[in-house]
């Protein structure tokens, strides 16, 4: 059974997938849209705060370890994760410990003899007829990125689903950061040839893209940056200075026509120190934690950053010598994929029965 007592504190915890054997570069650069000959060795790990941890410096120790788990950009929604292995989309689901692998979306765009190729996967869900769907942007583009074309498919999960392809005619887009699916819609960054950065917004219901400009400042100084969600919005969290000056600037996006505001936070004097050593173009932004927590992680060795937006408090987040080791691919915390979580949205007999129809094998 259970326990649905969300107002006890939460203790700190994450699923980290790691890679431990096939070079990061190499993985990206498969162009498998079936099942790969030569995937890597991934593993999933969940992890727990250790009970020796102290409030300046914690300890996330291994709880459960699955072989063969785990993929790249790693999305948790209303309980179930998303993760991508090669250029195929897979859902884990925490409850029952068990994977779905979708089947390839049948896109032409691969057969094509261009040099960049790219496929993202974003996870929504409409709160109106309580479904999920999976999105995908396949988009190819030659060297520089002069010529692009894209495409949308879209994946309804239950009982025979299938990929189907949703006009969009406006310009091809590159998404740069994981999608955020908030009261029914997907939010992501992306960049074009016209644009530098632009985000885009996908409606679960509808299957209708519309696009919101982002700031100018953003377009023009943000480097380093994470797609986050804060205070139930979209946002723009940027660490480009957070080595040279201790400040770190996040944009929310207050109302869907385009209208951000900005806040300046700087670093405290006590906890610069964390960020000394660290090279910023290795720092990225994995979603955030309970009590709006930002995660900020190096990706080898595995080294974490926990920062707090309400407090302005950064702390430092050693995972387990077995993680810190490996390649990290994709962290997402825990309790925004657990039970509890889909307790708390009303989703655990929707999820519950989708997976029945899965492993009845009446999905296809």
């Amino acid at each position: 059974m259970v326990s649905s007592s969300l107002s006890r504190p939460r203790p700190l915890g994450l699923y980290m997938s790691l890679n431990m054997g096939l070079s990061l570069a190499r993985h990206y650069l498969c162009d498998s849209m079936e099942l790969c000959e030569n995937p890597g060795k991934t593993e999933l790990l969940s992890l727990r705060l250790s009970p020796s941890s102290s409030s300046a410096e914690s300890l996330l120790e291994p709880d459960l370890t699955f072989p063969g788990m785990g993929g790249y950009r790693m999305v948790s929604l209303r309980g179930l994760i998303l993760y991508t292995v090669c250029r195929k989309a897979c859902i884990y689901n925490p409850a029952t410990r068990q994977s779905l692998t979708l089947p390839a979306v049948k896109s032409n765009l691969f057969a094509q003899q261009e040099p960049n190729k790219h496929v993202y996967y974003f996870f929504g869900h409409d709160p109106f007829f309580d479904q999920y769907k999976i999105v995908c942007n396949v988009m190819i583009a030659s060297l520089f990125f002069g010529r692009t074309t894209s495409e949308y498919w879209v994946f309804v999960l239950e009982p025979g689903g299938f990929w189907k392809k949703v006009e969009y005619d406006d310009q091809p887009h590159l998404p740069r950061r994981q999608g955020l699916c908030i009261n029914g819609v997907i939010y992501y960054p992306a960049s074009s040839h016209k644009c530098h950065y632009n985000v885009y917004c996908f409606d679960v219901r509808s299957e209708e893209i519309r696009v919101i400009q982002a700031s100018h400042a953003v377009c023009q100084f943000c480097k380093s940056f994470g797609f986050i969600e804060h205070g139930g919005k979209p946002a723009i969290f940027d660490y480009t200075r957070i080595r040279e000056t201790g400040v770190l600037e996040l944009w929310v996006l207050e109302v869907d026509g385009g209208i951000w505001s900005r806040k300046s936070l700087v670093l405290k004097p006590c906890q610069r120190h964390l960020v000394d050593e660290i090279n910023v173009n290795e720092l990225i932004v994995h979603g955030t934690a309970q009590n709006n927590e930002v995660i900020l992680a190096l990706t080898y060795p595995c080294y974490l950053l926990y920062y707090d937006l309400i407090k302005n408090d950064l702390r430092k987040v050693e995972p387990a010598k077995t993680a810190a080791a490996s390649k990290l691919q994709s962290i997402v915390d825990s309790y925004t994929a657990s039970l509890e979580n889909m307790t708390a949205h009303g989703a655990l007999d929707v999820t519950g029965n989708l997976w029945d129809l899965w492993l009845k094998k009446s999905y296809f």
